[in-house]
């Protein structure tokens, strides 16, 4: 190719469509250009896809050739707009060969026409659907290559008009909350997205719709969903983010329905009603799966029975409800919101050990000796009577005139010094945060783990749970053991809560592990345990019911080693699932309740430090009942100190506060 100074050339910029250009000098293989906006550039000859003959403008005046650039550069654009490439193509298609652009333009333009030939190559550059490009030519594609590639292009078409309809259908919603009908078959993908982030499986044309409406953000979609009423203002996301099944499917509910008309079979129970027998929880338990009886014994033994709920009877293996109920794995109780592991017709009606009414249930019989040892255990079916069902604060008010609920309770008190003379962990444990949502306020309560009926119970609880773990381990039943390794080095605790000495404990304790051998658990201070006492909630209790249930009537257990690592690998994954959509629950109704404080006025805590660390202190803040963390304040700190917390920032979306502290001034 003959490149002058002067001449005007079309090259191959870092589009598909060329670029015009004056060159300025060529040497060696390289061409020296001015381009339109009077800037050089300099490009391999390669490059040059069509040049003038002959010079078309000079180049000592760079003003006045950038003028002549402009003005070829606009009458090649509108010759471009006059091109029919399909009229062409009709002329040539038979001639399956190469044709240079001189050919091509020879069939439309003048001879020798350089601005047309050159309008001609932008033509094919920008339509590609007529002709191929080849063998630096170009070859009119076939008929049937057409109408496939008029296909493909109407398909992409129809694409883009779908994109720009659901990017316009999306900025009504982010502007109006208004839910276009093409957008309806988009809203759980919408949901997902708000809910999951990056790891949001959507399509690729949603995507692409949500990047031209500005809407690809899962903190502005989430608000365009609050506008529309597609979300709540405190939509939980961890349900959608976790795929919480939160509703039963019709043949669940069906078979539930069915459970609930069949007349359980009752006989071979051992009849317990005339006995007094309490079940105690707090005031939104609704499905009640423990009840206990006591009695103190003419020679000084004691008698302690704690009856829980038989939902074993009824729900077979590998029946729908079973299936439905290893899927959940627990039940789910969160400040707004409760989802249980089985339907409520059953977990709160027709099992749930409620007032006044008679129950199907699993004894665990416990007779102590006058000095608390664990003498004998009996497990049996039963039917019982429960005479109160009430909550722990209604028990704690009956305590001064009910001598039997106050002789359980002290016979609790002697259980758990039983227990730590056998080496278990007694320590003063900090209050429990509640946080609940009522009526649509945000109610943050404190209670004591230990105080008098509440603790009771958790006694009564851990050891029927030892009783149920004793007996698998007696009799080679495979069963799911809770084990906590430890050592003989218990730490030492004052008789109240110190936040230091409880840090510095905690960091020693081992976690508890699920093991299908029997071992100690350190913190409780007893040879074996497993968790039989909440089948209502927890499937793994369930699990531990059926296989008591085929031992005591003389069948083989119900699974096998393999059977039940099975089973409890599925559900167990549910009950961190469930455990997590808890914590973040609670977290952000305390987040919020905190930034609705916040419109009255700093949010300031007291707090204690327990570590201070180069960088960072951490602390216990009375408020919270837990151990939090922040940057490390310019003042000196110390384990022990006593520290102002001021909330400083709260997100709610994302669950994360900030703190500050503050030297708290000591009144002297």
């Amino acid at each position: 190719m003959n490149l002058s100074v002067g001449c005007i050339v079309e090259f191959s910029a870092k589009g598909s469509h060329p670029e015009i250009a004056v060159v300025m000098s060529a040497a060696g293989g390289n061409v020296r250009l001015l381009l339109t906006n009077g800037k050089e550039t300099t490009i391999t000859e390669k490059k040059i896809m069509h040049a003038t003959a002959r010079p078309a403008t000079g180049v000592a005046d760079r003003e006045s050739c950038r003028q002549h650039l402009a003005r070829a550069n606009e009458q090649r654009k509108n010759l471009t707009e006059t091109i029919n490439l399909e009229e062409l193509h009709g002329l040539l298609y038979e001639e399956q060969r190469v044709f240079t652009i001189a050919e091509l333009a020879g069939f439309l333009f003048e001879p020798d026409d350089d601005d047309s030939a050159a309008a001609l190559l932008r033509a094919l550059c920008s339509d590609k659907l007529y002709f191929k490009d080849k063998n630096d030519g170009y070859q009119p594609v076939s008929l049937d290559d057409l109408a496939a590639a008029r296909e493909q292009l109407a398909r992409r078409q129809a694409q883009e008009d779908e994109e720009n309809n659901l990017a316009e259908a999306l900025r009504q919603l982010e502007k109006a909350g208004t839910v276009a009908e093409t957008l309806e078959s988009h809203i759980n993908d919408l949901k997902s997205l708000a809910a999951c982030g990056e790891e949001a499986k959507i399509s690729k044309r949603l995507g692409n719709a949500l990047d031209r409406a500005d809407l690809n953000n899962p903190r502005k979609l989430f608000q365009a969903l609050v506008k529309s009423g597609i979300f709540a203002a405190d939509e939980n996301l961890d349900i959608i983010r976790c795929k919480l099944p939160v509703e039963f499917g019709p043949e669940v509910q069906a078979e539930a329905a069915a459970i609930a008309v069949t007349a359980p079979a009752v006989n071979n129970r051992r009849d317990l009603t005339a006995e007094r027998i309490w079940a105690i929880d707090t005031p939104e338990t609704r499905d009640r799966d423990d009840a206990f009886s006591f009695e103190a014994r003419a020679d000084g033994s004691y008698l302690l029975q704690v009856h829980v709920a038989d939902p074993a009877e009824l729900i077979k293996p590998g029946s729908i409800l079973d299936r439905e109920a290893a899927r959940r794995g627990s039940s789910v109780y969160m400040p707004d919101q409760r989802v249980h592991m089985l339907p409520t017709l059953i977990s709160e009606e027709l099992l749930s050990l409620n007032h006044a009414e008679n129950r199907m249930a699993l004894t665990f019989s416990l007779l102590f000796s006058p000095q608390c040892e664990l003498q004998e255990v009996d497990i049996f079916e039963s039917l019982i009577h429960i005479e109160q069902a009430i909550d722990y604060d209604t028990a704690d008010s009956m305590l001064a005139e009910n001598s039997w609920l106050q002789q359980a309770l002290n016979f609790s008190g002697r259980l758990k010094m039983k227990r730590e003379e056998t080496g278990a962990i007694m320590f003063p444990r900090q209050p429990e945060l509640s946080v609940k949502v009522k009526d649509g306020e945000i109610i943050v309560e404190q209670r004591s783990r230990d105080d008098l009926t509440q603790g009771m119970i958790a006694e009564f609880m851990i050891w029927a749970n030892h009783a149920a773990a004793e007996y698998c381990r007696k009799n080679s039943i495979p069963c799911l053991y809770r084990v906590q390794e430890g050592d003989d080095s218990r730490p030492e605790f004052g008789a109240s809560f110190d936040p230091v000495q409880f840090f510095t404990a905690i960091k020693t304790f081992r976690k508890t592990t699920v093991s299908q051998t029997a071992g100690r658990h350190y913190s409780l201070g007893l040879s074996s345990y497993t968790q039989a006492t909440s089948p209502l909630r927890r499937y793994s209790d369930l699990l531990v019911h059926r296989q008591i249930k085929a031992a005591i009537n003389g069948r083989q257990p119900e699974y096998n080693d393999n059977d039940l690592a099975q089973a409890v690998l599925i559900s167990d994954s549910a009950v961190s699932r469930a455990e997590e959509i808890m914590r973040n629950r609670d977290r952000y109704f305390l987040h919020k309740y905190l930034k609705q404080q916040q419109k009255s006025g700093e949010v300031v805590f007291d707090g204690t430090i327990v570590e201070a660390g180069s960088n960072e202190a951490v602390f216990y803040v009375d408020f919270f009942c837990s151990f939090k963390h922040c940057r490390r304040p310019s003042f000196d700190i110390a384990a022990g100190q006593q520290v102002l917390v001021k909330v400083t920032q709260i997100d709610l979306l994302d669950g994360t506060i900030r703190f500050e502290l503050r030297q708290k001034q000591v009144s002297s």
